[in-house]
């Protein structure tokens, strides 16, 4: 059998790469002969060790950008052997080689050649985050071979010491003298699987004489498990040591290393010991909220204010005051980290909104707004404008006449323009800098003055206590239609003075402290929020990253976070400050003030600790009953998203990957008496189906087997295997042979229906006879791995007929000249599988005999060749050349273009030459839709759907294309991974033709300012009527359950600034043919519901139109908030009444609703003012000016007027409910 490995040709690539990294050890050896010799062997196990190293893709990023830039540096030559002892400790062979070599080695150095200096090791304050390390060497006579390591110094709880080696060349045709070697090592202090941590390091070769000519290298490295030391072979060559850098006249070689780390992951780490604080669970990708949590928590007076709320009679689950208070008591009272999962709970929020990623700005302002809402009417009432509302005035000044209009306006954060701005300052000056209105652009100074040349700006009045800075780091690039970062360097200081914007400097403080400063990580698409806060602003600075807490320097919180390049080395990272917040100096002890737990209400502490003792009791009578454990879940889903991996890899039991992979993994917990009929009954609950028709469970148990091919291993191999269960009697402990001192995970595999007969169904099953087998399909044309199904058959039914099986299943006919290719997954001892080639010759014999190891669980990958249908256009490819070639394959996000979240439903790996066809097939299959009815957009289209959509930017199964092809239009430098956008038609791709795109926005009925965009396909020839029964098919949640069921098509066209009328509304007929609608950019269309009232009109009713405006001396209608609808308004109604009205048909609460003032407009010009809820409706009037006449909304904007302008609609809000 020949073996594959799915690492094959990272391991190449990594055994290149590091191969001056191996050269200290691996120089005398010879180039590999065809005998299999000891040094063969370890020269390749040293190379998969490598590979094990480059699977770890933070580290991997760190060492790129360190060998592209020419660092020859690498890991020590005691990590390579001693990773390679550990795998050759039973080859004797080996070993007497290792001797021979040890034996060969001339006389080093011994411990003798160090000379211990005191020095800072750190063991007075463990945590410490920098430390350094002096290491001095005796220097004999001539240069020897050796290997030397340092005293410890501990930082960050880790022992981290120097490792020096000496390697002389004696060769006269060399003049170098040979090489020293310098690496720094560090270990935990504890072991713990999935260990790391960063480090920047300098390392420094002293002069004896001149401090200006030492020598220094520097070091940024992400230490592990697999990667413990980090440094350079070539540090420097022992001919310029003995001629310049020797200290007489001792003979001394004299080396400093300053380190610098940032805290540690996987370890076991005290943040309340080291720190006093705790930190936060990040549940999904919730670290944006973690990170202001965090910093509302430390504005004390704030807390104070949420612990005095009344939540006597609230429900735990759904009040989000209650969910505060225990969340800022645990953060102030407990030891370990906090979860955030009853507030998330209380929010009204599923799994979605747990890992979707939102804008920590958007977070604060409707957090706030939440909370504000819920203290109206408390004592608590006014507290949170008391601290975070500042105002400021709008001003226009009239230059040559005495006029000026001037509107105060409140915030609750300040917007600052990064872009083109240096510092905080130059954002504020830019924020506040006045401009000329004057040529076209006079200011309308009313009927007395007419249009005047002015002055228009903004002055700030208050700042308030707490001082919120939004950093715009975000920015619309239309060129790529798509948000970008700004990471430019942007410097803030730690005191903050600005009177220079007060309009009066004298009737307010305005100087101000740093209290926190949220860092964003990553970019527009992905990244990661923590927060570093100065508690007690006293210049002592924390990091809260999630769970983890740690003490940092205060050039960690605020200068490394300023963002362009930061490092020595001119390395970028893309990290920098997104939101700053500041405690105004006057109110600093007001804010921070203490609060301790009589400041907490006694009712709530009473509360709080009977929950904590009812926990620990379930938890113990949990605990007297053997216990509990988690119990991960397998599906099929799980196949399809990993196409490469068997059901051992899936399972986790590699610790390193169950600790990186816990969060996205499927976990039930289960006691270990439960009866496993109710375990199984809970388990069918969870996934929404019927126990006893839907699913079958299968136990994952651990087998040893023993293979001849691996026979120089003395410990068996490892696999996973499944056993069916259908013992519901049996205990979960009894089930799995579970041991109650063992904490390890335990797994089951759910078998669910499959499409067979053109009906889902289990497949039929005989337990006492049948295996269940895991089955992929190679294409070779396609150069395609896909995972098909899994396939139950009896152990003695022949080989040959089960490969006919799976070929009828996935619809391949079979001829004489058919020939099958099959790999099967076999273990190895570094706790993975390869696959390695079945021989086709004993396709005859049985199931049992054919598959070694035979049990249920094994994974196969079949192949299917037409020898008669071989093409030379299309050469032949092989399972080994898929896995050999797997680098070249590009990573796809597979997206819905019609979903609300945009986001990747499922990931695919194909070569750039996959046709459109296989993509299309491929995506069909996963989403269970008619390869007939879906098309894939080309990117250039698919960024916004405000460009529509037309056939020849859109692709379908009846093309000739390639991937290659479908980014051919792709401007600039392209992301990893690419995204596949594809778009579910509700008839079939060939009526494309007969169809035109039409972009429509649609109301969510529920909730008139929640608008959702869709492209959808018209027939050409189709009437409005027959158009509006179509959307109701394909969109059905577009009708409220108890409305009129019937739709209107409204026309809203924007009109330029020089018109009367800013909007014109216009309802199609049912009778109009959908063909007169064009696509204009100032024309959009939108559906809504008839509401019941205004189905039949009375003579004394009438519809008006209703539209959010803005006015910025020309009103500007707004569709970001809600777009354009129709009111019934009636004869001699109140406004009073009118309002009333709108606020039912919007449906939003009394205080949304109260920020609106509304106005009646002819046109551009102000009919009336609704302030006063007493006037009266006359529709007579209304039906004189019926076109021009519409209702305004307008909500007093409290951001930056020059604030980068987004796209039209936005990602979805933040939802609390």
């Amino acid at each position: 059998m020949s073996g594959i490995k799915r690492t094959y040709l990272a391991e190449e690539c990594s055994a290149t790469t590091n191969d001056n990294n191996s050269s200290l050890i691996d120089q005398n050896i010879q180039p590999s002969s065809p005998i299999d010799s000891p040094q063969s062997k370890k020269l390749r196990r040293s190379s998969s060790h490598h590979t094990t190293e480059s699977e770890n893709d933070d580290e991997t990023q760190v060492d790129q950008y360190e060998q592209e830039n020419g660092i020859t540096n690498g890991h020590s030559p005691v990590q390579s052997e001693r990773s390679e002892e550990e795998e050759e400790d039973d080859e004797e062979d080996d070993d007497d080689e290792d001797e021979e070599a040890t034996e060969a080695e001339p006389e080093g150095f011994s411990d003798d050649s160090i000379i211990h200096v005191s020095f800072d090791n750190g063991k007075d304050d463990i945590f410490r985050y920098d430390g350094s390390i002096r290491f001095h060497i005796i220097a004999p006579s001539r240069p020897q071979y050796g290997q030397l390591t340092s005293d410890p110094s501990i930082i960050r709880t880790f022992v981290w010491t120097l490792l020096a080696f000496s390697k002389p060349n004696y060769d006269n045709c060399h003049n170098d003298g040979g090489t020293f070697s310098l690496f720094l090592k560090c270990e935990p202090e504890k072991l713990s699987p999935g260990w790391s941590i960063f480090s920047k390091a300098e390392l420094t070769l002293l002069h004896p004489t001149d401090p200006n000519k030492n020598f220094v290298k520097k070091i940024n490295h992400l230490f592990n498990a697999r990667s413990i030391d980090w440094g350079f072979h070539q540090f420097k060559s022992l001919k310029e040591i003995y001629s310049e850098y020797i200290h007489w006249p001792d003979s001394i070689i004299r080396i400093e290393a300053k380190i610098h780390a940032d805290a540690p992951r996987n370890v076991e780490w005290d943040s309340k010991g080291q720190t006093g604080f705790v930190g936060l669970r990040n549940i999904g990708a919730t670290c944006y909220m973690n990170s202001f949590l965090q910093t509302i928590y430390f504005t004390k007076k704030l807390r104070r204010a949420v612990y005095s709320l009344p939540t006597d009679s609230d429900d735990q689950l759904h009040s989000i005051p209650l969910a505060l208070q225990k969340l800022f008591y645990d953060l102030q009272f407990t030891d370990r980290p906090v979860s955030t999962k009853k507030l998330t709970r209380s929010f009204g929020w599923d799994k979605p909104d747990e890992f979707c990623q939102h804008d920590i700005q958007e977070f604060c302002r409707v957090l706030l707004d939440k909370l504000e809402s819920k203290m109206e009417g408390t004592t608590m009432e006014g507290v949170i404008p008391s601290l975070f509302q500042g105002q400021y005035v709008q001003y226009v000044r009239c230059t040559k006449v005495n006029h000026e209009s001037r509107v105060k306006q409140t915030f609750y954060d300040v917007p600052l323009q990064v872009r083109n701005n240096a510092n905080i300052t130059e954002s504020f000056r830019d924020f506040c800098k006045s401009e000329i209105l004057t040529g076209e652009n006079l200011y309308d100074a009313g009927s007395i003055h007419g249009l005047q040349e002015a002055e228009k700006g903004v002055k700030f009045q208050k700042f308030p206590p707490v001082l919120c800075l939004h950093l715009l780091r975000f920015e619309y690039d239309y060129n790529l239609s798509q948000h970008r970062k700004i990471n430019d360097s942007y410097s803030f200081d730690y005191h903050l003075d600005l009177s220079e914007f007060l309009e009066n400097p004298d009737c307010s403080s305005c100087s101000y402290k740093l209290l926190s400063i949220l860092v964003h990580s990553g970019d527009n698409s992905s990244g990661h929020y923590v927060s570093f806060i100065n508690p007690t602003l006293d210049g002592q600075w924390f990091k809260f990253d999630d769970d983890v807490v740690a003490r940092v320097a205060a050039s960690d919180a605020m200068e490394r976070n300023f963002g362009g390049t930061q490092d020595d080395d001119g390395s970028m990272y893309n990290t920098s400050a997104y939101m700053l917040v500041y405690i105004r100096e006057d109110c600093q002890k007001d804010v921070l003030c203490d609060v301790n737990q009589e400041d907490i209400p006694e009712n709530l502490i009473t509360r709080f600790d009977y929950d904590k003792k009812y926990l620990l009791k379930r938890r113990q009578d949990m605990m007297d009953n053997d216990g509990f454990v988690d119990i991960q879940i397998i599906l099929t889903d799980d196949f399809h998203t990993q196409q490469t991996i068997c059901l051992t890899e899936l399972i986790c039991e590699n610790p390193v990957e169950l600790l990186q992979n816990k969060r996205c993994l499927r976990y039930i917990q289960a006691q270990h008496s439960e009866i496993f009929r109710v375990f199984a009954r809970r388990l069918a609950y969870a996934l929404g189906v019927n126990l006893d028709e839907d699913i079958r469970v299968w136990i994952v148990h651990t087998h040893e087997i023993h293979a001849n091919h691996h026979h120089y291993h003395s410990q068996p191999l490892l696999t996973s295997a499944l056993v069916y269960c259908d013992d519901y009697d049996k205990k979960i402990i009894d089930l799995f042979e579970y041991d109650i001192s063992d904490r390890r995970t335990l797994s089951i595999f759910v078998e669910q229906k499959v499409f067979l007969n053109s009906i889902y169904q289990l497949l039929s099953f005989d337990k006492d006879d049948d295996l269940l087998i895991f089955v992929r399909f190679y294409n070779s044309r396609y150069e395609s791995l896909l995972y098909i199904s899994h396939f139950l058959f009896p152990q003695q039914q022949s080989f040959q007929k089960c490969l006919h099986d799976i070929a009828l299943q996935i619809k391949i006919s079979i001829s004489p000249s058919t020939t099958f290719i099959v790999h099967q997954a076999v273990p190895t001892h570094n706790q993975t599988h390869q696959y390695e080639l079945i021989k086709a010759s004993t396709y005859d014999l049985s199931l049992n005999q054919v598959l070694d190891p035979c049990l249920s669980g094994v994974s196969i990958i079949i192949q299917i060749i037409d020898i008669n249908q071989t093409n030379d256009d299309y050469p032949l490819t092989t399972v080994e050349d898929y896995f050999r070639n797997i680098e070249n394959r590009q990573e796809f996000d597979v997206c819905n273009r019609d979903s609300l979240r945009n986001e990747c439903l499922f990931k695919l790996y194909l070569p750039m030459k996959t046709t459109i066809k296989e993509v299309i097939r491929l995506i069909a299959e996963r989403i269970e839709y008619s390869q007939q009815q879906i098309i894939l957009l080309k990117p250039s289209t698919s960024a916004s759907l405000s460009n529509n959509t037309s056939s020849a930017s859109s692709l379908h199964i009846s093309t000739d294309q390639t991937l290659r092809d479908l980014y051919s239009n792709t401007r600039g430098s392209v992301t990893s991974p690419r995204k596949i956008y594809f778009r579910r038609l509700p008839f079939l791709y060939t009526e494309l033709e007969q169809r035109r795109p039409i972009r429509i926005f649609f109301t969510n009925p529920m909730k008139k300012d929640e608008q959702r965009e869709v492209q959808l396909y018209v027939k050409k020839s189709s009437t409005v009527a027959e158009f509006l029964d179509e959307v109701k098919q394909w969109l059905p949640t577009i009708c409220s359950e108890n409305g009129s069921q019937q739709l209107r098509l409204i026309e809203v066209t924007l009109s330029g600034p020089i018109n009367s009328l800013p909007f014109h509304l216009h309802i199609w007929s049912d009778r109009s043919c959908m063909d007169e609608l064009e696509n204009c950019s100032n024309r959009y269309y939108h559906l809504e519901e008839i509401a019941m009232d205004e189905i039949d009109l009375g003579k004394d009713t009438e519809l008006i139109p209703v539209a959010h405006y803005t006015r910025d001396n020309v009103i500007q209608i707004n569709l970001q908030k809600f777009f354009p609808f129709l009111l019934k308004v009636i004869h001699n109604e109140s406004f009073g009444d009118v309002k009333q009205r709108l606020q039912t048909k919007m449906r939003l609460l009394n205080r949304e609703f109260e920020k609106y003032r509304f106005s009646i407009f002819n046109g551009s010009k102000v009919i009336s003012r609704c302030d006063d809820n007493m006037g009266r409706i006359n529709v007579n009037e209304l039906k004189l000016v019926q076109s021009t006449c519409w209702l305004g909304l307008e909500l007093p904007s409290t951001s930056n007027p020059r604030k980068t302008r987004k796209s039209l609609f936005s990602e979805k809000p933040i939802r609390i409910n």
